[in-house]
């Protein structure tokens, strides 16, 4: 006998490494633009004006970045489900996280791990069923 309908579909899709390059990629690429964003704003301090701001090569860098990051998106939904591919999203505050961490010395608390941990084993469950 043959598993037919949605559940079956869900519990056996398998995606090729092609597919989870596409999508670890475009988080990778979300990831790399907030902290690109994040060097920017500090190169150009509170209270920048617009102008200063958008015209920040760090700034411009993490603009590329997530446009970038969007047509990679793309490619990999054209590939995969959304319900599959969305929760991987959450991967980026994992990489912000470690980013921070070494990148601009932001404090590491037990919640903050914990919840990182949190974070990365849903999508682990999620991306299994």
């Amino acid at each position: 006998m043959r598993c037919r309908g949605p559940i079956c579909y869900y519990i056996f899709m398998t995606v090729d490494t092609k597919s989870i390059t596409l999508i670890l990629g475009s988080v990778l690429m979300i990831a790399l633009g907030q902290v690109f964003w994040k060097l920017g704003t500090n190169q150009t301090g509170t209270g920048a004006t617009f102008i200063k701001t958008i015209s920040n090569i760090w700034f411009i860098l993490g603009c590329l970045m997530l446009l970038g990051s969007s047509w990679v998106w793309i490619l990999a939904l054209q590939r995969v489900d959304l319900s599959y591919a969305f929760p991987f999203q959450a991967l980026a505050y994992a990489l912000i996280f470690i980013f921070s961490i070494f990148l601009f010395k932001e404090p590491v608390t037990t919640m903050k791990v914990i919840g990182t941990i949190l974070i990365i084993a849903g999508v682990i469950v999620v991306s299994k069923g």
